[in-house]
């Protein structure tokens, strides 16, 4: 299952803020091109955050930090 944080994703995660922190970024909260979203879905090897649309976005859990 995928890790935020090495914290496990679990259905109780399902509209938790979180935060996108690109790789150019480079773990800077603070960069302009962070986003801040809600966990929408996941499955094992995915998470879907929902930024500003009604979907979500399919992004690298790698890159995404607890708000």
């Amino acid at each position: 299952m995928p890790k935020i944080e090495n914290i496990e994703i679990t259905e109780e995660h399902i509209g938790c803020p979180v935060t996108y922190i690109p790789t150019h970024a480079n773990g800077n909260i603070n960069h302009p091109d962070c986003e801040h979203g809600i966990i929408s879905s996941f499955n094992e090897q995915n998470i879907w955050v929902r930024y500003k649309a009604q979907c979500g976005a399919n992004t690298p859990y790698k890159n995404l930090v607890w708000e």
